[in-house]
């Protein structure tokens, strides 16, 4: 039975840098398994957003799942709630909620220097202390990424990613629309609980950022995706540190397993991750590894880590997929970002990102490396997502026997 095996570096496409020698990060990381899949696979390049919609990983993905956002998505919020399993009444709207550090009005920092979980959590429980009544509710994540139910009211409130925001000023970012006073009051209030938390207190006195603001955004309804195993016949498993990823297998049928010392940074668990990937392949076709860390190093703008993220997404989960694929031909390979977060940005664009697509008995292209300009001439373009995604399944020579 053939295996199908999606490895996704977040965010790692990128734009070339003074400070690399005009490189991309991609460029100056050495990836010599990436590489190998490459000389011995095809390459090409794909739009993974539609056009009019934000280039966000929520997008994205689910369109690399096979799903066009533009029917499908309601939120970024809803879909991370569905992976905590949070019951959302029909008359409540879900956001997405960062714990974030705001200096004198500007957001300096949306990840709260990337507070600990456990940190965190304390900090939600004592917002919900005050503010939880039988509308509102605070639900805690992983790390600075959270979950706030409120009253449908708030459901048509524009509001934007604080990661696109980065050192700016935040008050032409409120969330702005009908009853956006009543919310940002609720904030107001929570960025005044955050800011005499005695852990916040603590921070400071460590030379940490204090999380000491909320934001809300990207708020929806709950959405409804047909099952993956209808639309594919392949069942499998997402395998992922951050309730997005979770969510959105929970929300079409796939597993999500936890995955012990996984945290969307650097120092995430890889071996962890490619354990349980390789588990997910024992019993079913097809799984998706998605690592965070190199978005997260473009968001903060530091190329030399962006790189350092990238060489670990080599040597950590690509080696070992490609030692899996020695015992296991019959094994589909794609290797991909979702999309670029260029670190002179900071944040995403709906730029085209490379891919990769190997099986053994697929006839190699003459791309011999795997970056941004190497797969720019490529004849193997995709206008969506989720047409690279039945290209892709259509690699093995078993399938349709």
């Amino acid at each position: 039975m053939t295996k199908y095996i999606i490895c996704l570096g977040d965010g790692m496409a990128d734009e070339p840098l003074a400070s690399l020698n005009n490189k991309t990060p991609l460029e100056a990381a050495h990836i010599p398994h990436i590489d190998f899949l490459a000389k011995k696979g095809v390459c090409g390049q794909v739009h993974t957003v539609p056009d009019g919609l934000h280039p966000g990983s929520d997008i994205a993905n689910m369109g690399l799942l096979g799903y066009d956002p533009r029917q499908y998505h309601t939120g970024r919020g809803p879909i991370e709630a569905a992976s905590m399993d949070i019951q959302v009444a029909s008359n409540q709207v879900v956001f997405r909620c960062n714990l974030v550090h705001i200096n004198q009005g500007i957001m300096t920092d949306f990840t709260a220097g990337h507070i600990s979980t456990e940190e965190a959590d304390t900090l939600i429980i004592a917002l919900n202390d005050e503010l939880q009544d039988e509308f509102s509710q605070f639900f805690p994540g992983v790390s600075y990424r959270h979950i706030l139910l409120l009253p449908d009211q708030f459901t048509d409130l524009v509001t934007c990613a604080p990661h696109d925001i980065i050192d700016q000023t935040i008050e032409a970012h409120l969330p702005h629309g009908t009853h956006a006073d009543i919310l940002t009051q609720f904030i107001t209030r929570a960025n005044r609980i955050l800011s005499a938390h005695p852990i916040n207190q603590q921070r400071i006195q460590n030379g940490l950022s204090p999380a000491n603001a909320i934001w809300p955004w990207s708020q929806g309804k709950m959405p409804q995706l047909p099952p993956f195993k209808e639309k594919y016949q392949l069942s499998g498993g997402i395998i992922t540190a951050v309730d997005l990823l979770k969510g959105l297998g929970q929300l079409c049928g796939l597993e999500t397993p936890h995955i012990q010392g996984a945290t969307g940074f650097i120092d995430t668990n890889y071996q962890a991750k490619v354990n349980a990937a390789l588990k997910i392949l024992d019993t079913h076709d097809f799984v998706y590894i998605h690592i965070e860390a190199p978005d997260e190093c473009g968001h903060m703008g530091d190329e030399a880590l962006k790189t350092k993220a990238i060489e670990d997404f080599d040597q950590q989960i690509i080696n070992p997929i490609c030692e899996y694929i020695k015992t296991q031909p019959d094994t589909v390979v794609m290797v991909l970002p979702d999309h670029p977060t260029p670190c002179h940005l900071k944040t995403h664009t709906n730029h085209p990102v490379p891919f990769l697509i190997y099986h053994p008995t697929i006839t190699a292209d003459p791309i011999q490396h795997y970056t941004e300009k190497d797969t720019q001439n490529s004849p193997l373009k995709f206008k969506s997502p989720w047409e690279l995604l039945a290209h892709f399944l259509n690699q093995s020579p078993q399938q349709g026997q």
